[in-house]
């Protein structure tokens, strides 16, 4: 009895921004399973759907752009809640969609978690941005931080529209022109490998070369992806695909490149295709250790951890997700 008055009092706390579970009286969830995608959502069925195809179109677009042939061994994992105000509960700060790498997170698969009723138009960008972070780590496992955001932010631009789409636009920095007011040296985006040393100018600076790159070196960079995919060694990587290059020539070329060269707007004429999708209800119990692993990774509020939990494993004990968290939160 305590335990079910701890978990009442977290949901009134929260108010309407976490609705109750399906039996409950809240929304049902549903599992839609694609080729590429885990998707699992409180967003009504035909908004789940629609979702589901905009997330495929969009990895066919960075597959068959950056990566021509590549197949992606994994499924990522995509918790879309079906507002901003539910998403707010689960996502801090005022990020719009997050998500962690197979190396970051309990599930070993890449991860996103953001609103089912954002539009991929959006000014700012972000839930397009995450969304090419987990399209990415699906085929790229390990990545070196200016690889990931330089790519994230030249596709987080895509426009696709009809049979086209799209890529190189310049970015935004929260629903604005992203100005470049200063490059960081090369040599020191390369060293940067946690979120301490990703400030403003480090965004822009890895957007500059991963689109100086691919405007001027484009078969060199496919071959640096290739290698980095097989290894995961980004020196190796970067030696096998760049080797004769010096940095310091490097940098001189991107900053000439960014006075005096020409930035392509590349278009591509896509067949894009409706992949088969497979739905099934998502239980209480489910929703519980969802919302379990979405504070345990995002948020790290062990207490809320717990009360998810409690309520997950008073309904099922053996709930595969639960136990996941439930191991982790006991390391």
């Amino acid at each position: 009895m305590r335990r079910l008055a701890t978990v009442a009092l977290f949901a009134a706390a929260c108010g309407a921004a976490v609705p109750p579970v399906p039996g409950k009286g809240g929304p049902a969830w549903h599992e839609l399973t694609s080729v590429h995608f885990v998707v699992w959502t409180d967003a009504d069925e035909p908004r789940a759907r629609a979702f589901l195809t905009e997330i495929e179109h969009l990895q066919q677009v960075v597959v068959g752009t950056a990566f021509p042939g590549a197949s992606s061994p994994v499924k990522s994992f995509v918790i879309a809640l079906r507002d901003d105000d539910e998403r707010s509960a689960f996502v801090p700060g005022d990020f719009s969609a997050l998500s962690a790498p197979p190396d970051g997170n309990l599930l070993k698969v890449p991860v996103i978690v953001l609103s089912a009723s954002s539009n991929l138009e959006a000014g700012d960008r972000i839930e397009a941005h995450e969304l090419v972070h987990v399209i990415s780590h699906a085929l790229i496992r390990r990545q070196p931080r200016w690889f990931a955001e330089g790519m994230a932010k030249y596709y987080e631009t895509v426009e696709i529209a009809g049979g086209t789409a799209d890529l190189g636009r310049e970015p935004t920095y929260r629903g604005q022109p992203m100005m470049i007011h200063h490059l960081e040296p090369i040599a020191q985006i390369f060293a940067c490998a946690s979120l301490a040393c990703t400030d403003q100018a480090f965004y822009a600076t890895a957007w500059a070369l991963f689109t100086y790159l691919t405007n001027t070196h484009r078969e060199q960079l496919a071959h640096y992806e290739a290698v980095l995919a097989q290894t995961g060694d980004d020196r190796r990587a970067w030696q096998e695909a760049f080797g004769a290059m010096p940095l310091e020539q490097l940098e001189h070329d991107l900053r000439e490149w960014l006075a005096h060269g020409s930035h392509v707007v590349l278009h591509f004429n896509v067949r894009l295709q409706d992949a088969p999708v497979q739905m099934r209800a998502i239980t209480d119990a489910d929703v519980y250790a969802v919302r379990a692993f979405m504070i345990y990774e995002f948020i790290g509020d062990r207490e809320r951890v717990k009360i998810e939990l409690a309520a997950a494993q008073a309904l099922e004990p053996q709930n595969p997700l639960a136990q996941k968290v439930a191991a982790a939160l006991g390391r």
